[in-house]
């Protein structure tokens, strides 16, 4: 499996707190059968020379324990008016170099300054991935403004927890229908710790796998992460719009 959106590098956010629990989260996740990662620090206006150190420095240690991991830079971005500029810039990173950095958002706005931001940055050249857009307060009350993010050419990052019910009733349920409706991307784990919010991927799998089609299981965990961190173009798929 890949795994997209983990905030596995030691000291930046209020991801992991040190090489420790790093080392830590990336053997959990080799261990539920993770492959690759993606380091997704927090990040607003850029520190991108942080994010290519830290994950060279875990890279070399990730070998000498012989931890089965790939790790590649990026951040999760939250989205402002300066977003394409910074990315034009390379001030901010987008994942593995590609063309889709990942941007999320506040989550009690309305949406209209988020559009806005969102077409900037197609408009610089970008497939934007919105980070866990079931978790948006104004997503869960107004779920069509999913399609006019869909039809301006976004993609959407589905949390692992969010799936699984740990953000309360109402983001699983729209966790599910972005997966079941044709909208998910791809499903990450969004791992902040070795404790809680874990880099464990294997149920999420599991119960895609099972609750919804091995086919979305592998499309959402395998096949479009790797056509992202590959600089690949990702399908386009038509799904059941809201109404």
């Amino acid at each position: 499996m890949i795994d997209l959106h983990c905030h596995i590098l030691p000291g930046l956010d209020d991801g992991s707190e040190s090489l420790e629990e790093s080392m830590q989260m990336a053997a959990m996740a080799a261990d539920q059968g993770v492959r690759h990662i993606v380091a997704t620090p927090h990040c607003r206006t850029g520190s991108a020379p942080d994010v290519i150190d830290g994950v060279a420095m875990l890279r070399e240690l990730l070998q000498e324990a012989e931890i089965p991991i790939r790790l590649y830079t990026g951040m999760e971005i939250f989205g402002s008016f300066d977003t394409a500029r910074l990315l034009r810039e390379k001030k901010l990173l987008t994942l593995n170099g590609s063309r889709y950095p990942l941007i999320e958002f506040s989550f009690y706005t309305d949406g209209t300054a988020e559009t806005e931001i969102l077409q900037t940055v197609i408009d610089a050249g970008y497939t934007p991935l919105v980070a866990h857009p079931e978790r948006y307060e104004y997503i869960c009350q107004q779920p069509e403004l999913i399609n006019q993010w869909k039809k301006m050419g976004c993609l959407f990052q589905v949390n692992r927890c969010s799936l699984l019910g740990r953000n309360g009733e109402d983001t699983q349920m729209m966790a599910l229908e972005l997966v079941e409706r044709g909208f998910a991307t791809v499903v990450a784990t969004d791992a902040h710790s070795s404790r809680v919010r874990t880099p464990r991927a294997a149920d999420a799998y599991e119960m895609l796998y099972h609750s919804v089609s091995p086919k979305a299981a592998e499309m959402l965990m395998i096949q479009n992460p790797k056509k992202i961190i590959t600089n690949n173009l990702v399908p386009p798929v038509e799904p059941d719009w809201f109404r």
